[in-house]
């Protein structure tokens, strides 16, 4: 019984191993890039991505790569963020975002003092 245990592991290794070279000789095989290409450096693959995209570790893969939405988006007395991929300015104490279409930015609460 013993000798058929022998033979067992010895088999079980040796196919381990051979599922480990070749994976080892194409670490690309199974990892895609979508929009970009995959290189493996050491056996690890990465991606390279086309101009446009960037790396998305959750997805792993290249995403089209938006412009920032606060790019030019001044607030005065805030902060621009984008939870929604439109710019709302987060305003410091004392003032309030006015999304009119004349201001657009932070605007001082009245009566309040900063």
């Amino acid at each position: 019984m013993k000798g058929y245990l022998v033979i067992a592991v010895v088999i079980a290794t040796l196919c381990l191993s051979t599922v480990q070279s070749q994976i080892s000789r194409d670490p690309c095989k199974y990892f895609t890039c979508e929009n970009g290409r995959c290189f493996a450096p050491n056996d690890v693959p990465r991606c390279e991505c086309f101009t446009g995209y960037i790396y998305n570790p959750v997805l792993q893969t290249c995403v089209l790569l938006l412009p920032d939405p606060c790019a030019g988006f001044s607030c005065g007395n805030g902060v621009c963020i984008a939870p929604n991929g439109r710019p709302i300015c987060e305003c410091d104490p004392g003032f309030k975002f006015d999304a009119g279409r004349t201001f657009n930015k932070c605007v001082r609460i009245p009566g309040s003092e900063v």
